[in-house]
C-alpha cells in the first residue's frame, strides 16, 4: 500500500512538473517558449502599428486623399494587435510590458478614428475650412504628442525590466533606428 501511495505522489509531482515546463501559448496558437519570444511577438505587433503611423504621415504629405482612405485598413490593423496582444498570457505572472503594449495600441487605434481622420478631412476640404476646427485640432496636438511620449515612456520601461528581469540583451529594433535617422 504504501507503494502504492509514492506512485501516486511521484506521477502527480511528475504531472505538475510538467505543467509547470508547459510553454506559454497565445490565443491564437503562438508558443512563447523563451522571454525574447514574447517580447519580440509584441514587438513584431507594434513594428506594424508605427509603420503604418509613419506611411500615414508620409502619404498625408503628398495625397492626402489616398491618405484617409487608408485610416480603416490601419485600423484594422491595429485592432488585430490589440486582440493578438490581449490574447498573450502573463509572462510567469508578469502582465506589465503586455499591459503597456496594449495602452500604446489602443492610443494609436483612437488616434487612426478621430484625430487623423478629422485632421485629414480638413487637409482635404471634406469638412469645409473651419478656423475653429483647425484651432482645436493645433490644440489636440499638443495634447496627443504629450500622451503618445507618457505612452513610449510606459512601454520602453516596461520592456526593460522585462529584459533585467528574464537577462535578456536589448537592441535596437529596425523602426526604432528609422525612427532615430529621421529626428
Amino acid at each position: 500500500m504504501l507503494a502504492l501511495h509514492r506512485s501516486v505522489t511521484l506521477l502527480l509531482l511528475l504531472s505538475l512538473l510538467q505543467a509547470c515546463k508547459e510553454p506559454l501559448r497565445a490565443k491564437d496558437g503562438t508558443i512563447f517558449h523563451t522571454p525574447a519570444d514574447y517580447n519580440e511577438y509584441i514587438i513584431s505587433r507594434q513594428t506594424k502599428v508605427i509603420r503604418n503611423v509613419m506611411d500615414l504621415f508620409k502619404r498625408m504629405e503628398t495625397s492626402p486623399d489616398t491618405a484617409l482612405t487608408l485610416l480603416d485598413a490601419y485600423s484594422k490593423v491595429t485592432d488585430t494587435a490589440i486582440s493578438d496582444i490581449k490574447g498573450m498570457p502573463p509572462f510567469r505572472t508578469d502582465s506589465a510590458f503586455r499591459d503597456a503594449a496594449i495602452q500604446s495600441f489602443i492610443f494609436y487605434k483612437s488616434l487612426f478614428n478621430n484625430y487623423y481622420r478629422r485632421a485629414l478631412l480638413r487637409r482635404t476640404g471634406k469638412n469645409g475650412g473651419d478656423e475653429e476646427e483647425a484651432n482645436k485640432l493645433l490644440d489636440e496636438m499638443e495634447k496627443i504628442r504629450r500622451e503618445e511620449e507618457q505612452l513610449d515612456k510606459n512601454l520602453h520601461k516596461a520592456q526593460n525590466e522585462f529584459a533585467r528581469k528574464y537577462d535578456m540583451k536589448m537592441r535596437p529594433s529596425d523602426i526604432q533606428k528609422e525612427i532615430e535617422k529621421k529626428n
